[in-house]
C-alpha cells in the first residue's frame, strides 16, 4: 500500500469515488448514503474533524486542491469519533465531537482545502474496522502521506516510530507491517539528531539548503550521536561530508589515470631492428682490428679485408664474383641475416581446431557475483558503490518491496 495513493471508497465498491466530476450529493439531506449497499455517504464539511494523530504537522500549501471547490476527485477516509475514542480516550476534550461528526484519516488536505475554498459537503467513506488498533489507524494516516513527494522526513520518521511503539519490539512490527529493521532504523536514526540539524534536513527536503537525508541518516548512526551536544554532532558532520568529498576526489582521480593510461595501453609495441657489429673475416684473433700492420716493400701486398656495407666510408675494391652472386645484407633490407622478426601488433593466440577455447575470467565487480547469494552481493554492492550511493539503493529496495508486497 506504501508508495501510491489509495481509494479507499474503490475498496469499498463505490463505482462514483473514481469518478471526475463528483460534485453534489445523490440524496439532498446531509449525511446521506449514496444508494447502493456502501459505506460511503456525503457528510457536511463542517463535520469531517481533522485527525488529531496526524503525521503532518503542516498540510503545506493547498493550492493544488482549489478545484475541489468545484469537484471532489477522491473520497476521504473516516472513522466514527466512538471507533476513534476508543484507542485514545484522552482526546475525548480535545477532539470535541458531536453525534454526527466524523473523524478524517486518510484525506485531511482535502478536507482542509474544501474547508479553504467553501465546498459544503464531501463524499466519506465511514470505516470503523481502520480503527482496529492504533497501529492499523496509524498506518492508514501515513500510507497517503507516504505518496505525496513533499512528506516532510521527520514526520515520517515520527511516524514510523509511533507506529513501531505499537508492538513489544521492532522485529515484529516490521514483519507485521512489511518493513525492514533496517528500513526501521534508518528513520529512527534521524530522530538522533538534535532539533537544529533536523531543520536542516527539512529544509533539504523543500528544496532548500540544509542536510540531505542520506547524510542525516549515516550521522545518525554514529555510535553516542544521540548524547552529543549539537557543536559536537555538528563536528562530525563536517567529518563525514570531508570523508564523502575525499571519495569522490579519489574516484574522480582514479577515472583520469584509467583514462589516460588507456590510449598507451592500446598502441603497438614496436621492436627496434637489431643491427649486428662488423667482425673482419680475415683479421687474425691477435691482430689489432683498429690499425692495421704496414706493408713492406719486398711482401706481396695482402688482400682487401671486405667492409661491411653498413661501415663502408668509401668505395671498396671489387673481389671476383661468383656465377650467382648472392645479395650483401643491408641495414635498409629486411633479411634473416640482418634482422629480427618484427612480432605482429596486439597479436592473440589462436587456440588449435580440436581445442576448445578458454573462456576470458569475467571483470570484477556485479557482474560476477551470486545474485542468490545475499552476504556474497552484499559485499560486492559495498565494493562497487560508496556508502552515500549504498544507502540510496537499500531505501529504493525498500520502497520496491513495500510496494509490490502491497
Amino acid at each position: 500500500m506504501a508508495g501510491r495513493r489509495v481509494s479507499f471508497a474503490s475498496m469499498a465498491a463505490d463505482p462514483v469515488v473514481d469518478t471526475p466530476g463528483v460534485d453534489s450529493p445523490r440524496s439532498g439531506s446531509p449525511g446521506s448514503a449514496v444508494p447502493g449497499d456502501t459505506p460511503a455517504r456525503w457528510i457536511r464539511t463542517a463535520n469531517c474533524l481533522p485527525n488529531p494523530r496526524n503525521p503532518r504537522d503542516d498540510l503545506g500549501d493547498l493550492s493544488d486542491l482549489a478545484s475541489i471547490k468545484d469537484r471532489q476527485l477522491q473520497s476521504c477516509l473516516a472513522v466514527t469519533p466512538a471507533a476513534y475514542l476508543r484507542l485514545w480516550p484522552e482526546d475525548r476534550q480535545a477532539l470535541g465531537a458531536g453525534p454526527d461528526d466524523v473523524v478524517v484519516i486518510n484525506g485531511n488536505r482535502r478536507r482542509a482545502a474544501a474547508q479553504l475554498y467553501g465546498r459544503e459537503q464531501l463524499l466519506v467513506v465511514v470505516d470503523d474496522s481502520v480503527a482496529e488498533s492504533k497501529a492499523t489507524l496509524l498506518r492508514a494516516a501515513l500510507d497517503e502521506n507516504m505518496a505525496r513527494k513533499d512528506f516532510d522526513p521527520i514526520e515520517e520518521a515520527n511516524a514510523v516510530l509511533l507506529i513501531v511503539a505499537q508492538y513489544p519490539t521492532a522485529k515484529e512490527a516490521a514483519e507485521a507491517e512489511g518493513w525492514s529493521q533496517s528500513w526501521i532504523s534508518h528513520r529512527k536514526n534521524l530522530l538522533k539528531l538534535h532539533p537544529e540539524l533536523q531543520r536542516q534536513v527539512r529544509a533539504k527536503a523543500r528544496g532548500e539548503e540544509g542536510v540531505s537525508i542520506n547524510v542525516a541518516r549515516r550521522l545518525g548512526s554514529v555510535k553516542g550521536i544521540e548524547e552529543m551536544s549539537l557543536a559536537e554532532q555538528t563536528a562530525q558532520l563536517e567529518q563525514l561530508l570531508q570523508a564523502d568529498a575525499d571519495a569522490v576526489a579519489a574516484r574522480r582521480a582514479a577515472k583520469l589515470e584509467a583514462k589516460a593510461a588507456a590510449p598507451q595501453a592500446a598502441a603497438p609495441v614496436v621492436t627496434p631492428t637489431p643491427v649486428p657489429a662488423p667482425t673482419p673475416a680475415s683479421t687474425p684473433a691477435s691482430a689489432p682490428t683498429s690499425a692495421p700492420a704496414p706493408a713492406s716493400a719486398s711482401a706481396p701486398a695482402p688482400a682487401p679485408t671486405p667492409t661491411p656495407a653498413a661501415d663502408r666510408s668509401g668505395p671498396a675494391p671489387r673481389s671476383p664474383q661468383p656465377t650467382n652472386p648472392k645479395p650483401a645484407p643491408s641495414a635498409d633490407r629486411f633479411s634473416a641475416e640482418n634482422s629480427e622478426p618484427r612480432p605482429m601488433p596486439e597479436q592473440r593466440a589462436v587456440a588449435p581446431v580440436d581445442e576448445e577455447p578458454t573462456p576470458a575470467a569475467p571483470p570484477p565487480g556485479l557482474g560476477n557475483v551470486d545474485w542468490h547469494n545475499v552476504e556474497e552481493l552484499a559485499d560486492a554492492i559495498c565494493r562497487t558503490l560508496s556508502a552515500d550511493e549504498a544507502y540510496r539503493l537499500a531505501d529504493a529496495l525498500a520502497n520496491r518491496l513495500l510496494t509490490t508486497s502491497s
